[in-house]
């Protein structure tokens, strides 16, 4: 009987080590894409590396305008969150998107060539945060845009703000 047990002692302690390091694998994978804060939301089919949850809600107002926003979980985002609070002035770009310089270089990420409506994005080139609220199609240059959120509520207070509105950007 006793080697009967030692056997299942043995599986058991076998079982757990690699349950332990299939666990460990996991958290080491997505390690770049968890977040300390905020909890989990559903993110569409169409988000790239970095853009999975939990995420950090943040404040937009221009105005007495506000929206509401989650940053992504990447490198940049992180780095763009170190900036907050943060106020930039926004000027229209192609009737697509609101941009403006942030006061310095982030950490960069790899861009890609799309974006979704209401996304946030950091262009490296001249260091501007760029919010998405029409999709034209354009197609962006490269080195890309290093999506870095997006909008969950209030589009259209950015949508709506004058050519030159001023964008104050705070933790939620």
């Amino acid at each position: 009987m006793r080697p009967m047990i030692t056997g299942l002692v043995v599986l058991a302690t076998a079982v757990t080590a690699v349950a332990g390091l299939t666990a460990c694998e996991s958290t080491t994978d997505s390690a770049e894409n968890s977040a300390p804060s905020a909890s989990p939301t559903a993110q569409p089919a169409t988000s790239q590396p970095g853009q999975e949850g939990p995420f950090t809600q943040i404040r937009l107002r221009i105005g007495a305008s506000e929206a509401t926003a989650r940053l992504y979980d990447n490198a940049t985002a992180r780095d763009f969150a170190s900036l907050i609070p943060v106020t930039i002035t926004l000027h229209d770009l192609g009737g697509r998107e609101k941009a403006g310089p942030l006061p310095r270089e982030l950490a960069d990420s790899r861009g890609q060539s799309s974006y979704r409506t209401g996304q946030l994005g950091y262009w490296a080139p001249t260091n501007d945060l760029a919010i998405y609220y029409r999709d034209d199609g354009f197609t962006i240059p490269d080195p890309g845009i290093v999506m870095i959120g997006e909008i969950d509520t209030g589009l259209d207070a950015i949508t709506d703000a004058d050519g030159n509105g001023t964008l104050t950007i705070t933790a939620a």
